[in-house]
């Protein structure tokens, strides 16, 4: 009878096990569909600078401050990512231009390259909102040997040229939970940043 019964409870717990599993399965998937969403609505913003010294650090921010505010309402006025990555590529010349005067002002000559590729990221978390690791369209701008840290935001949604403004009028209900839930989300983006570096490997 207890053979019987041990037998009976084996085959309860495994399929307890197996609806966990598959939820969690279900459950990841879902999320990693929204993931997927996020990274194909986003654009962002890579400037990376010629070292980690103190001085090209600086130089880096005071680049990305010049960039900002000369080529900022083309990001505010795209009505959808398209657009966004469109005037981008019209404006890259301008980038550039702007990004190298601001270097020579500053007593530098390193040259910038800026260019639209997709780049690998990890999670990344950002006054108040997070993304998932994975490939994003970026504006990506070199100073000089680009070995340095990097900087980067979102610039379409512009929220690092507009921080109060509404995702809601950019992104679907799912991206926007996701971007803004990360403290419901740790194991989730964890999960997806591993598989994001295995696939990368691959």
């Amino acid at each position: 009878m207890n053979i019987i019964k041990h037998r009976y409870l084996s085959k309860i717990s495994v399929v307890i096990s197996c609806v966990i599993i598959l939820t969690c399965l279900v459950s990841m998937s879902r999320f990693n569909v929204s993931c997927q969403k996020i990274r194909s609505d986003v654009l962002r913003l890579h400037v990376i600078a010629n070292s980690d010294s103190e001085i090209d650090q600086s130089l880096k921010l005071k680049v990305r401050d010049r960039i900002l505010a000369e080529t900022g309402d083309v990001f505010l006025t795209a009505a959808d990512y398209e657009e966004a990555v469109e005037l981008t590529d019209k404006i890259l010349p301008q980038i550039i231009q702007c990004a190298e005067d601001e270097i020579n002002i500053n007593g530098f000559n390193y040259r910038v390259e800026a260019n639209l590729d997709y780049t690998d990221f990890d999670t990344r978390h950002y006054d108040g909102y997070s993304l998932p690791a994975g490939e994003y369209l970026a504006l990506n701008v070199k100073i000089g040997e680009g070995k340095g840290k990097n900087w980067w935001c979102v610039m379409f949604p512009s929220i690092c040229l507009s921080p109060s403004i509404e995702l809601d009028d950019k992104l679907d209900d799912d991206e926007v939970n996701v971007i803004k839930g990360y403290d419901n989300y740790k194991v989730k983006f964890k999960l997806v940043e591993w598989y994001e570096k295995i696939i990368s490997k691959f």
